[in-house]
């Protein structure tokens, strides 16, 4: 920690947020909660984050967006704690999913379209002053490589699928990758 901010090392060169008792190797994991492995214990609906402005490479938050108490301001900081052409890799509940509704936690939903309004080129960026030059969405509804599990994850990307068939066929989550 420099200057009471948290700083990329050769150590620990990515960041892990809301690691919960995932721990990985090579990254800086934070939580909420004081786990054995957490590296740092910060409240993440404090602002701004205490970590270091444009120095971080990789940015891991899975599970985590939906429990914070603001929709736009987790993402503000992950952009503003990002380097140029650095990646963030974001993984939240998809709203049809039973878990998104389950966790007495969380309090956003989210579809793929909510993640457009971050890209740069998007017709509501003048919301933000902020913007991500790429972002690639994935709705993602089983894992695995069966013909089926490849066809419900064709299936679940389409247009169709975001205005109708989500009432029907349910989505487990969605990842997102933002690229500053």
């Amino acid at each position: 920690m420099v200057n009471g901010k948290f700083s990329p090392t050769p150590q620990k060169p990515y960041l892990h947020l809301g690691c919960g008792k995932q721990i990985w190797k090579e990254f800086l994991n934070v939580d909420c909660v004081p786990l054995p492995g957490v590296d740092a214990v910060v409240d993440l609906n404090k602002y701004p984050w205490p970590f270091d402005s444009g120095r971080w490479q990789k940015v891991f938050a899975h599970h985590l967006l939906e429990h914070l108490d603001d929709a736009v301001k987790p993402v503000a900081e992950i952009h503003r704690i990002l380097a140029p052409g650095g990646i963030a890799d974001i993984r939240v509940p998809h709203h049809s999913s039973w878990g998104a509704w389950a966790d007495p936690t969380h309090r956003h939903y989210y579809c793929r379209k909510t993640f457009e309004y971050f890209r740069k080129s998007n017709h509501h960026e003048y919301y933000f002053n902020f913007s991500f030059s790429e972002i690639e969405c994935a709705n993602i509804c089983r894992e695995g490589n069966s013909l089926f599990k490849r066809f419900m994850n064709r299936l679940v990307e389409t247009e169709l699928y975001e205005r109708l068939l989500w009432k029907y066929i349910p989505c487990s989550e969605i990842r997102v990758k933002f690229v500053r």
